[in-house]
């Protein structure tokens, strides 16, 4: 596996625990449907999640920038294949969360969007 792969699973993994420590039940992760994906599904407060996690080395820009309309619509394409397989009422949110990785030994930055249309 290559040393991206590597990161962006770590950031995946940091990101999935921090949906468990703020009471997200985690549904699904890396899930897919032919090419649709999505990073992690999970659900809190009634609401069924779609998450975009993005991670990074430091910053010279938002992480979350990343998460453009060309995404919001593979994300939305994703939801729907997964509504196929799993039918629910939940009201359906897409959200990004954006991990970045600091200095050596230092803790992520862990930023959560629970909107991504209504995020910058």
């Amino acid at each position: 596996m290559a040393a991206s792969n590597d990161f962006g699973r770590w950031g995946e993994d940091v990101a999935a625990a921090w949906l468990l420590e703020h009471g997200f039940d985690i549904l699904a992760r890396n899930w897919r449907h032919g090419r649709k994906e999505i990073d992690i599904v999970a659900a809190s407060d009634g609401s069924l999640y779609f998450v975009e996690v993005k991670t990074r080395h430091g910053e010279t820009w938002n992480a979350e920038e990343a998460v453009n309309d060309k995404k919001r619509a593979l994300m939305w394409r994703a939801m729907m294949a997964w509504k196929t397989q799993h039918p629910s009422l939940m009201p359906v949110r897409y959200a990004a969360l954006a991990v970045v990785a600091g200095e050596a030994g230092a803790p992520p930055v862990v930023r959560w969007h629970d909107d991504v249309w209504n995020m910058m």
